[in-house]
């Protein structure tokens, strides 16, 4: 019943009148262009491509210095395929030129910061516009698998960090409370809170689940071995982190739910997600244009794997043109017998991160680090290391600015998680070597 009121009722009064935002005008649209056939999705890309770089090219002095020098206008734009001469974007380019990157034109603007799963927090601008359509793909990619507004949903996620005013706390709760969602830190994973999160799942009775991978792995092998059970839901939805085929596997037998896989980030919220046939990722494309390159930047061959870049065609405020995203995907975009126009991608390959352990019996999911992390804004990189059970060493580049008062809270909160017991040693290092891959391993469990 409140289900029905939320959907209808009380989340159009709020998000269009209260907020005046548009993101149920084009969940709604977004709704109905996933049935376009492919070609008309591929037309629609490259009218919002010409009108994003046209945009970028007059407004935003990065991009018009740089593509001048490469020798670029927008005018030789006529294909998709014309789009590959345009120079790639990483994360050392945002933060060289973030304030160069953003439009002249005046426009509500948010700042935003990655949680840096891949090792490099990043801080970046977002259009307001932006916003409301990345939210409306998410309301549809989670409605695939039973998981739209409205929906009673228990997320196993990170916890808030540090002490949050009281206020604030409030604030979330009457938020959640209305949304209809409850929440288990999975940064509170000790063996007594373990048996809480069971109760509170049990109370609660969730339709969906919404997770980080690993953290709810974890929890469904606790129940394993506990010889314990929690109401069955639905269906659960996963991310974060890669999905292999023997954790969903468990989480399937156990929770006794599909599981479904999504794929997203900070800079663009969900870039894809199963629908119930299970074929790969469906992209959100109308929103975005992604591409899978090979080391030389060009086009990876169906099958193979390489790195993910992605346009946002729509953040206006600071563009995102083929930005490299730090993660590796198998290219191939087949369709899906489910009949939808959008474009499957075979499967994401570099998002795992590993979990440690404490001598309490602790697990900690590697997400916590990325997620404590961006709070520090002098962090450029990190790893953290794992080679004995009492002992973790986080290795910091840092560009300046670290203070000693910032040593001691990113101490207090590692510790907050961790557990007093854990002797936590800070490195302060020049570089953090790639691995013989050219990959940069974020969270390495060596024990």
């Amino acid at each position: 019943m409140y289900g029905s009121l939320y959907r209808h009722v009380l989340l159009p009064f709020f998000d269009r009148v209260v907020k005046g935002r548009k993101t149920l005008d084009y969940w709604q649209q977004a709704e109905q262009s996933q049935w376009w056939p492919r070609e008309k999705h591929a037309v629609t890309q490259l009218v919002n491509l010409q009108r994003l770089l046209r945009h970028a090219e007059t407004t935003c002095p990065y991009y018009k210095k740089t593509w001048a020098e490469h020798g670029l206008s927008t005018e030789r734009l006529q294909s998709l395929t014309d789009f590959e001469a345009w120079p790639l974007i990483t994360r050392d380019t945002i933060r060289r030129h973030r304030l160069a990157m953003r439009t002249t034109v005046p426009m509500t603007r948010m700042t935003k910061a990655t949680g840096g799963s891949s090792g490099e927090p990043l801080q970046f601008d977002l259009s307001a516009d932006s916003n409301d359509r990345r939210t409306a793909m998410m309301y549809r990619g989670y409605g695939w698998a039973g998981g739209a507004p409205g929906s009673k949903q228990l997320y196993v996620w990170g916890g808030a960090l540090g002490n949050v005013p009281t206020w604030k706390k409030w604030k979330t709760s009457l938020h959640h409370r209305f949304d209809r969602h409850a929440v288990i830190s999975c940064f509170e994973f000790t063996p007594e809170k373990m048996r809480e999160h069971v109760a509170k799942w049990n109370r609660y009775r969730p339709e969906v689940i919404v997770a980080y991978t690993n953290p709810l792995y974890e929890f469904a092998k606790y129940l394993q071995r506990e010889n314990l059970t929690v109401t069955s839901p639905q269906s659960i939805i996963v991310g974060a982190e890669k999905l292999h085929d023997f954790q969903r596997e468990t989480m399937q037998s156990v929770f006794q739910a599909p599981v479904f896989e999504t794929y997203g980030s900070r800079e663009f919220m969900l870039i894809g997600a199963e629908c119930p046939e299970h074929r790969g990722l469906h992209l959100s494309q109308e929103n975005l244009y992604v591409e899978i390159l090979d080391d030389d930047g060009r086009p990876t061959p169906t099958g193979e794997e390489g790195n993910v870049v992605i346009t946002d065609l729509f953040n206006d405020s600071m563009p995102f043109i083929r930005y490299v995203n730090g993660d590796r995907a198998v290219a191939g975009f087949e369709q899906c017998p489910c009949g939808r126009g959008l474009p499957l991608l075979k499967k994401v390959v570099g998002r795992q991160l590993d979990t440690l352990e404490t001598p309490d019996g602790r697990k900690i999911p590697g997400e916590f680090f990325p997620h404590l992390l961006k709070e520090f804004p002098c962090i450029r990189r990190f790893q953290v290391v794992q080679e004995a059970v009492e002992c973790i060493t986080l290795k910091l580049v840092v560009d300046g600015g670290f203070t000693l008062a910032d040593r001691e809270t990113l101490l207090r909160e590692v510790h907050s998680c961790t557990g007093p017991v854990v002797n936590i040693q800070l490195q302060l290092v020049d570089d953090i070597p790639l691995t013989g891959a050219g990959k940069h391993r974020v969270v390495v469990h060596a024990m």
